[in-house]
């Protein structure tokens, strides 16, 4: 059996939202849920672009000093090396990071930007995709474009929230908005990582898809459509 091939985004919340759910999008392809809207990736290409070479401590007072790390010292797409989890069934994480840091002190950290209303509580959803992304740069792999760096040690991960406050200016058809921005600084769990990795693969792994989920809103519907053929 070939290694499963698991993005960090799909450790975080959505398979335990719903395993039908998220067993339909990866396996059969069928998104339920809505599509996050472009304005989101533009807003956090733009954020990249400001901050990529200011010192990290322009992010937040609670970040290290150190640099962003650029497209030369990083390939788009990292890979891990194959790896288990406990049952001894292969897989391999890929994914895209947005913000490697180096940090002036022996260390490097790796965090995301959100556009949203501040919420420790929705930051902690994405500590097993900043996870996902330590364990690759730790257990690096390579694919045809070049290999990943090996990153170690790894030692801060986070959230950047950036939430829109009010809007500053205007002139002709152009506009400024001031963010308020927070950051949410994440606790590392390895063997809680492996538990999502695990509890992931049981999902994928099965020929069909769950049970419907009760508490699932897209699968109560599709449950009444059916019902009333």
């Amino acid at each position: 059996m070939n290694p499963i091939i698991i993005s960090p985004s799909s450790l975080d919340y959505q398979v335990v939202k719903c395993p039908r759910c998220f067993y339909l999008e990866k396996i059969n392809k069928i998104k339920v849920d809505g599509h996050i809207p472009p304005v989101f990736s533009t807003l956090d290409v733009i954020q990249q672009n400001y901050f990529k070479n200011l010192n990290t401590t322009n992010l937040s007072k609670h970040i290290p000093s150190g640099k962003i790390m650029n497209k030369d010292e990083l390939p788009g797409r990292v890979v891990s090396k194959i790896m288990q989890d406990s049952k001894g069934r292969e897989f391999i994480l890929g994914g895209r990071p947005d913000i490697v840091i180096n940090f002036d002190k022996p260390g490097y950290g790796i965090i995301d930007f959100k556009t949203t209303k501040f919420s420790e509580d929705k930051a902690e959803h994405y500590r097993y995709q900043l996870e996902a992304y330590a364990q690759i740069f730790t257990n690096p792999g390579s694919i045809k474009k070049g290999p990943t760096p090996k990153l170690e040690p790894i030692t801060e991960i986070g959230i950047l929230q950036f939430s829109p406050k009010i809007m500053s200016g205007h002139k002709g058809d152009i506009c400024s908005v001031d963010f308020d921005m927070a950051y949410v600084s994440l606790d590392r769990n390895v063997e809680d990582f492996y538990k999502r990795v695990e509890l992931v693969i049981d999902v994928l792994s099965n020929d069909n898809p769950p049970n419907f989920n009760e508490n699932c809103k897209s699968c109560e519907f599709v449950k009444y459509q059916d019902s009333n053929k």
